[in-house]
């Protein structure tokens, strides 16, 4: 998740170089409809702190959390980002700008260090 389309894309194509397979939603409410559809199906979230709509990124992290423990949750953005950060639950932070290099490898770190499914 990212609130610019032209990033958004960018990143999806890097993810998918790197073997990931990705879905993509515009807003945060959109992130959220289509987890609940597939209960949870995802192995990462990777979103912006800032999204359009009304849910942002920390709001969806905390649902995330709250629903399925199991996913690891990135949250990145640019400025002030990492000070708006909410008490309780941490997600991990990556301060913009990235190397796209690293986004991979971060991603993956994540998905290693969460826990199972069960």
């Amino acid at each position: 998740m990212e609130d610019d389309w032209l990033i958004r894309s960018l990143i999806h194509e890097i993810l998918e170089m790197e073997g990931f397979e990705v879905v993509t939603a515009e807003t945060g409410d959109d992130a959220w409809h289509w987890l609940c559809e597939t209960l949870g199906g995802a192995d990462l979230l990777l979103s912006d702190i800032h999204l359009p709509g009304g849910l942002n990124g920390i709001g969806l992290a905390n649902r995330v959390q709250a629903h399925w423990p199991r996913i690891p949750v990135i949250l990145s953005s640019g400025g002030k980002g990492q000070q708006i950060l909410e008490s309780g639950y941490a997600p991990l932070f990556i301060p913009k700008p990235w190397h796209s290099q690293d986004i991979g490898t971060i991603c993956r770190r994540a998905i290693a260090l969460a826990t199972p499914r069960q």
